[in-house]
């Protein structure tokens, strides 16, 4: 099942990662968190994508 709200925001959020807007990625996990069908289900982006092949906290 697919929520256009969450794929606007995903989109969104790939949009402003790729451009270095880490305000408006910030921005877009907040509402990604905040949707009814997400609670407590934390959104990765890139940045922690990579820090976790990392290794880091």
């Amino acid at each position: 099942m697919s929520c256009t709200t969450c794929d606007t925001l995903r989109a969104e959020l790939a949009t402003a990662e790729r451009n270095g807007d880490r305000s408006k990625a910030v921005d877009c996990r907040v509402l990604l968190r905040r949707h009814p069908e997400h609670d407590d289900v934390p959104v990765e982006g890139k940045a922690e994508r990579k820090a976790e092949r990392k290794g880091e906290p």
